[in-house]
């Protein structure tokens, strides 16, 4: 199975009210912490295949991957959740990301 990601809603919040990040919602094909081979059950994807990672960068970089859920409904709440912040859902950044779970934003 080739690993497909792809940004489906981004938005942006302040760190310390100075420094802006974003906050993409990836829906993808694999679960970004499951390793082949060292599992203990296969991976838990929804019915369609599919997991909804909430992942937070900065200038395009990821800094961190959060956990997956089966919905984006879940991770849009998991965002909230973890940025208190407040995020402005603009929706800036949609595209898809390349290199697997590197999740990057070109080739």
């Amino acid at each position: 199975m080739t690993e497909s990601a792809e940004i489906v809603r981004s938005g942006t919040w302040q760190y310390d009210e100075l420094v802006v990040h974003e906050v993409w919602i990836v829906k993808q094909n694999f679960d970004f912490y499951y390793d082949d081979g060292f599992e203990d059950a296969p991976e838990d994807l929804n019915e369609d295949g599919e997991l909804f990672q909430v992942v937070v960068a900065r200038d395009g970089k990821v800094l961190s991957v959060g956990l997956a859920f089966h919905s984006i409904e879940e991770a849009v709440a998991k965002a909230h959740q973890i940025i208190p912040q407040g995020i402005r859902w603009d929706n800036h950044r949609l595209q898809p990301l390349f290199h697997g779970r590197r999740c990057r934003l070109s080739r």
